[in-house]
């Protein structure tokens, strides 16, 4: 008798511990799912039988509240794209050049989403009469041009003649296409550029000639239509005279690499990194559910990408968020798909959470490194002509979000934002030389400044720390604080490119860090 009740005894503890272990598992798991911002119960109901009512629809116009601030920072509407602290610097410094490198502006979607027809990718630039009236200027200068000359339109654009340099449709949102709301974005941007450069440059009464100006853009509508946005509203004043003196020039890889692009080492670690990815996501099975039904909702015909890949169903709905469009629901027999805020805010939860995770990856940085070496090469060329010929004055590569991210990693600036730049980044290196009492200059008087969407992020440069800074002060407006800024020496850029770059592949040179033999 006393044995079985010991048995019985140690049965119930089995079982107790067991209830203790189910319950403190289920709580850890509900703790981790709201940790990222997804709701595991909403995401698991999207489908709604019937003609039951989803419990929140996306709303036609989303508020900004602490939930979706940073989704609509993807959007960067135009009049939150602002002046900040490009060429402020003050003092004994003379700017002798800048390097440009934007995204383009707000486009459709890259593949076919639903109720694409009914919405409304035009800008609403009413309540900014400076930049409506900049906008129908624009308008109006593309569809003169002809009677200025067209043979100098036609050198302008270069192997992008015949390009169409605005939307069919003031309204449309086609695939991939940049959108008039883009096109408002860089005209914003090359005034806040124009404000802070065109007289330091010296760019006014006529004397640019075609050695000042030089202009690359990936060989994509959307990036040639942003990069002559761009230039006119730079350029405004007289812009067909200047326009006309440029050449633009063509790209054919978003790194702008040059001779530097073929490379099988950076093809591996991209695939590892893709694999830490998928990990990632099969890590968290809640959102991998999230995202396959959201996708069924969103795509017309969703392919095995679009219902496993995070970052693919976040550009479809930037095309609904930013537009002030709803998000579809779709009848399927006599079930209801929706897509609700619950899904749209855990799914930029769970991609800010998995940028964090990029921004530390070794072979996400070693990919980058190797697939910005191209450019870099090209930065450090103009920087030195800049150096001994005080020209080109400015140098443009209009490009995409993969352009910015690979040139961040170039220059060690890790940061999530940068993971995922939204729509018309701006990233500019500013060259400036310090006055000397003599007017010999020598190397060592050239220093440059990188300010990423009006925000300086120099110091931030792990190859500039231990530099010898150059400091300088500069007044913020319109608080009329003074700020301290400090420059990077050139030299340091021109000995990271030559003898540190490659550190952490084990080689001396592109060639030998792309064909190494895999390493642990």
């Amino acid at each position: 008798m006393l044995a079985e009740m010991v048995r019985l005894s140690y049965q119930h503890r089995a079982f107790y511990c067991y209830v203790i272990l189910s319950v403190w598992i289920f709580l850890l798991v509900a703790g981790m799912y709201k940790y990222i911002g997804v709701d595991e119960k909403s995401s698991m109901q999207t489908r709604v039988l019937g003609n039951d009512i989803p419990i929140r629809e996306f709303p036609r116009n989303l508020k900004v509240d602490v939930k979706t601030k940073k989704i609509f920072r993807f959007c960067n509407p135009p009049n939150e794209i602002t002046a900040e602290t490009e060429g402020k610097l003050d003092g004994n410094l003379t700017l002798g050049g800048i390097l440009v490198f934007v995204r383009h502006g707000d486009r459709g979607p890259l593949a076919h989403i639903r109720n694409i027809s009914i919405v409304n990718c035009g800008g609403d630039f009413n309540s900014m009469p400076e930049l409506e009236t900049l906008y129908q200027n624009y308008v109006n200068f593309l569809q003169n041009v002809s009677s200025y000359s067209r043979t100098a339109w036609a050198q302008f654009l270069g192997p992008f003649h015949g390009f169409p340099m605005l939307p069919s449709n003031s309204k449309d949102c086609r695939i991939g296409q940049l959108t008039t709301l883009g096109v408002g974005q860089l005209l914003k941007t090359g005034t806040i550029l124009r404000n802070a450069y065109f007289h330091k440059l010296n760019l006014g009464n006529g004397t640019i000639s075609s050695k000042d100006i030089v202009v690359y853009s990936t060989r994509y509508r959307r990036t040639v239509q942003s990069a002559v946005a761009l230039l006119y509203a730079l350029l405004e004043t007289d812009s067909f005279q200047n326009l006309a003196k440029i050449t633009m020039q063509e790209s054919q890889s978003y790194a702008f690499c040059n001779t530097d692009c073929a490379c099988p080492a950076a093809e591996r670690f991209f695939k590892q990194h893709l694999k830490e990815m998928s990990d990632h996501l099969k890590s968290h099975p809640a959102v991998g559910e999230l995202i396959r039904q959201a996708a069924n909702v969103v795509f017309e015909m969703p392919d095995q990408v679009q219902t496993t890949d995070p970052n693919t169903l976040k550009d479809a709905l930037l095309t609904y968020i930013c537009h002030g469009a709803t998000v579809p629901c779709v009848e399927f027999d006599t079930q209801r798909l929706c897509v609700k805020t619950e899904h749209v805010t855990g799914l930029f939860a769970y991609t800010e959470w998995e940028s964090k995770q990029v921004a530390k990856s070794s072979s996400r940085r070693k990919y980058g490194l190797l697939r910005a070496y191209g450019l870099l090469r090209s930065i450090v060329s103009y920087m030195l002509r800049i150096m001994s010929e005080a020209k080109p004055k400015i140098v443009l590569y209009s490009g995409h979000d993969k352009t910015l991210e690979y040139l961040a990693t170039a220059l060690g600036i890790f940061s999530d934002r940068l993971t995922m730049p939204h729509y018309a980044s701006r990233f500019v290196i500013e060259v400036y030389r310090i006055n000397p009492k003599n007017e010999n200059h020598v190397a060592s008087d050239f220093y440059f400044r990188v300010v990423i969407n009006g925000k300086d992020f120099t110091q931030k440069i792990p190859f500039c720390r231990n530099a010898n800074f150059y400091s300088v002060s500069y007044i913020e407006q319109p608080e009329k604080t003074r700020r301290d800024s400090k420059l990077c020496p050139i030299e340091t850029i021109i000995r990271q490119l030559h003898d540190d770059y490659f550190a952490s592949f084990n080689a001396t040179n592109f060639k030998d860090a792309c064909t190494a033999h895999k390493r642990g």
